[in-house]
């Protein structure tokens, strides 16, 4: 199968890549259906394409990457919810917004991507942790 996306071009997909978010995301509800594609693999961006809507993709990265003890609470019922025995079986990703002076890119801390690959599953956590910001620099100066 393919979508076509104006600016990451063709992506070609199976059936069993397809990532399922039960609940949606936030603000996006009703889209459900999500790939991981990745340019690059020295590339540590990862883009969420919507398979329903392919105008609707995100940039994400791991949050380890910009913010070394970043450590948000993962309860057992997130777990269960994504099938996962411990968080260690999960992926973890925060949406990126990428501004048009790239050093002012920004990460959403407070809601995280979790996704369990085995499974297929994900979820937007919504964090209650004044900790986190929904705009959290990846660059300092």
């Amino acid at each position: 199968m393919e979508i076509h996306h104006r600016h990451l071009g063709v992506i070609s997909y199976r059936e069993d890549d397809v990532i399922t978010f039960p609940l949606g995301l936030l603000g996006f509800l009703k889209f459900k259906r999500y790939l991981l594609f990745q340019q690059d693999v020295s590339d540590p961006l990862v883009w969420m394409v919507s398979v329903d809507n392919p105008d609707l993709c995100f940039p994400l990265l791991d949050p380890k990457r910009f913010c070394p003890d970043y450590n948000p609470n993962i309860t057992k019922r997130d777990l269960s919810e994504l099938s996962a025995e411990n968080p260690q079986s999960l992926q973890m990703y925060s949406i990126v917004t990428i501004l048009q002076d790239a050093r002012m890119a920004t990460a959403n801390l407070s809601g995280p991507i979790l996704i369990n690959r085995e499974h297929r599953i994900g979820k937007q956590l919504v964090l209650l942790d004044d900790r986190y910001s929904t705009k959290h620099r990846i660059l300092n100066g």
